[in-house]
């Protein structure tokens, strides 16, 4: 191929010295875009792709019904219905809602009464929280007060953040450069991707120099997205005078309010658009109810799924106290590991085909081989902490072999199954193997007094 390769790029260069200088410009520059294109195609292909997070739409009829489903199963959906609740309540009213953060001293309280005229406001305390979230609403406004930061602890953070997500804007106030825990927050609200307006208050005490400067500093810190409003909430101020006799008088006066630059931001983030945000305000309420209702079915799955292993626990001891040895491959009592195997996949809705469960159930097995004595000497260990049995074997050492059999394996495909979502074999093999090696002493010590009730 490389012989014939220069054999016709030597021919071809023959031709163009004896053809005219605008056939070799020509036939030069097909070539040199040929070329070109091929290093392009070789770049666009090794180029790793971008990997964008995809926001599948939750549905909120499909939503409504698995927790009907669930709810008959008996997981507790309170979470999630109130989430429903809430979101059938806010529709029905058809009010604006702002989420407001800062620190204690950043002038919240002041920002909600020059915004809203206070005889008219009307005052709610969030429902289903311990912690004093307030409502201030007038007309078709609503703000919801989140206390200060400097009282956030990880529940709070957590109600504050659900509350965002039910929330159309959210308003941050400072009255400087953020602090570390300012970001912390705001790192945290930009990933409910609500519509987010920075108001720097009591900018009044500051220079033209100094505002340009926090101004920088602010949109640096969070990346030129979210506009930044120059305000004053109000509020009174301490002013320090002297009079002619050089004697120093403190005087507390009020301080002008002025938010309209706030209310001119907002205007902006929302585009005069309040369908598209009632839209989204949705949205985030279903996933919020879609989350609280996914994880209400872990915890009872899981509760299941340990009540599961404890009965075939107990079913194995009772079966093991006529064996001779425990069989290294679960064939004594294969029938009751293959029924707890499809118990463990029924609670997570798997349905795993037969010779999945009969693969787990062979490569764990495969793996007591290599086992057994161990767990004959961790069983018969347990027992000398019984008084009158001393180093007892038999029937019962047997019994408690196969409990841990049972056991190690049941939280083997527990752990597969709410890890990786599928009955994965190999996975459960290797844990399979981890719950055996590991710490059995007060398993065996808890077997042990069931199998002697037994006996």
């Amino acid at each position: 191929m490389v012989l014939v390769l220069t054999e016709k790029i030597l021919s071809i260069w023959h031709y163009l010295q004896q053809a005219p200088l605008w056939v070799t410009i020509i036939y030069s520059s097909v070539i040199l875009l040929v070329a070109l294109l091929g290093v392009y195609l070789y770049l666009i292909l090794l180029k790793p792709k971008s990997i964008k997070e995809k926001i599948i739409p939750i549905d909120e009829s499909s939503l409504r019904d698995s927790i009907a489903h669930q709810a008959q199963r008996g997981v507790d959906i309170a979470n999630a219905q109130l989430e429903l609740s809430e979101l059938d309540k806010r529709r029905g009213q058809e009010m604006f809602y702002i989420a407001l953060y800062g620190t204690v001293s950043s002038g919240k309280s002041s920002f909600i009464k020059t915004l809203l005229p206070e005889q008219q406001i009307e005052t709610d305390v969030l429902t289903g929280t311990t912690k004093t979230i307030h409502v201030f609403k007038y007309k078709n406004l609503a703000i919801i007060d989140l206390p200060g930061l400097d009282d956030f602890d990880a529940e709070l953070e957590q109600i504050s953040i659900d509350e965002t997500l039910r929330s159309h804007v959210v308003v941050f106030l400072t009255d400087s450069d953020l602090t570390q825990t300012e970001m912390r927050v705001i790192t945290k609200l930009k990933r409910t991707k609500k519509p987010l307006v920075i108001a720097l208050n009591k900018a009044d005490r500051y220079g033209e120099d100094e505002q340009k400067q926090i101004i920088t500093a602010l949109k640096s810190k969070t990346h030129k997205k979210h506009p930044v409003a120059l305000i004053s909430t109000g509020g009174f101020e301490t002013i320090v005078y002297q009079d002619a006799k050089g004697k120093q008088h403190k005087k507390v006066q009020p301080r002008q309010a002025n938010i309209t630059p706030l209310l001119g931001a907002i205007e902006q983030v929302v585009e005069n658009n309040p369908e598209v945000l009632n839209r989204f305000r949705d949205a985030s309420i279903l996933m919020l109810a879609q989350q609280k209702l996914n994880y209400a079915q872990t915890e009872f799955n899981y509760q299941q799924a340990e009540s599961v292993i404890s009965d075939y626990t107990k079913k194995a001891v009772f079966g093991a106290m006529a064996s001779v040895a425990p069989g290294s491959d679960l064939v004594i009592q294969g029938t009751l590991a293959t029924k707890m195997v499809q118990n463990i996949c029924a609670l997570y809705e798997i349905s795993p085909k037969a010779m999945e469960v009969d693969q787990v159930i062979r490569m764990t097995g495969g793996k007591l081989k290599t086992s057994v004595s161990l767990i004959l000497a961790v069983a018969g260990n347990a027992l000398k902490a019984f008084p009158g049995i001393g180093t007892a074997a038999g029937g019962i050492t047997h019994a408690v072999s196969y409990g841990m059999i049972f056991n190690a394996l049941g939280n083997a495909v527990l752990e597969s199954i709410s890890t990786l979502g599928v009955l994965d074999a190999q996975a459960t093999q290797q844990k399979f193997e981890e719950n055996l090696l590991g710490p059995a002493q007060t398993l065996a010590k808890d077997l042990a007094k069931m199998a002697l009730k037994i006996k």
